[in-house]
């Protein structure tokens, strides 16, 4: 009998603890080096729904360098990689909010598996609704082996093309200039591969949007699709929009058909 009176007073708790909810940003602070922004509700933590306060929730984000955290965005679930406490203020959600997010959040996270094969990934937004999508990687050994490939392959053909005749015009005036230079660009291409790729999306005027911890690309664009129906890759992994026009057209048609009947 007391273990039930126990039981009772334990959930009726845990439904009182509400989740958590960004109110206000602070510059510097690690929410927005995350790209969080007002009105993010922290639903989870490693792969557990949390409900709690402010201080627990820090105290959860100490115990481990890396921390996943799943964020839910105007309906919208995605993880981001957190490394120490968020340093904003926080507020708790409304009960109305709870019960709409709760059971959304419950089978989220029951899908995942296992963190273990996810990556960190940087997306860029840009003119029309095109984004560029960037892996998080500091060191690429691709890119250091074979830097002419790498360019080509990730479609920065200006840079390509500017390095392509400045060893030419190396290797016409000496041979260990050339070599010289091929050297110092795969030790820098080691390192300074993702600085390139962040320095080329601003030359096209693409803005750092949001960051996600997810298991691949595509994963990444099927969430920024929920979140903007327009949305269009540079390098395309799912359909392409499907246009309000498009939309119009196709619900016209049984009318039309109808009508010719």
């Amino acid at each position: 009998m007391e273990d039930n009176t126990k039981d009772i007073a334990d959930n009726s708790q845990d439904n009182s603890v509400s989740f958590l909810k960004v109110d206000a940003l602070r510059r510097g602070s690690h929410a927005i080096g995350l790209l969080l922004r007002t009105d993010d509700i922290i639903v989870g933590v490693n792969k557990i729904p949390f409900r709690g306060t402010q201080k627990l929730l820090n105290e959860k984000l100490k115990e481990n360098s890396e921390t996943v955290i799943t964020i839910s965005r105007k309906n919208v679930l995605f993880n981001v990689l957190a490394k120490g406490p968020l340093g904003i203020k926080l507020v708790e959600t409304s009960s109305d909010e709870d019960a709409a997010i709760l059971d959304k959040v419950k089978s989220y996270l029951d899908k995942i598996l296992t963190f273990d094969n996810y990556k960190e990934f940087e997306v860029f937004k840009g003119r029309k609704n095109m984004y560029n999508i960037l892996e998080v990687n500091e060191r690429s050994l691709f890119a250091s082996l074979f830097p002419l490939v790498w360019f080509f392959h990730n479609k920065l053909y200006l840079p390509l093309f500017l390095v392509v005749i400045l060893f030419i015009l190396l290797g016409s005036v000496e041979w260990w200039l050339f070599l010289s230079s091929w050297i110092i660009l795969t030790i820098y291409m080691t390192k300074g591969s993702m600085s390139i790729l962040r320095s080329y999306c601003l030359f096209n005027e693409m803005r750092i949007y949001k960051k996600l911890y997810a298991e691949n690309i595509k994963d990444v664009q099927l969430v920024i699709r929920q979140i903007d129906k327009k949305s269009n890759y540079t390098f395309p992994l799912i359909d392409p929009p499907v246009l309000e026009e498009e939309n119009k057209k196709e619900e016209n048609k049984p009318e039309l058909a109808s009508q010719a009947l």
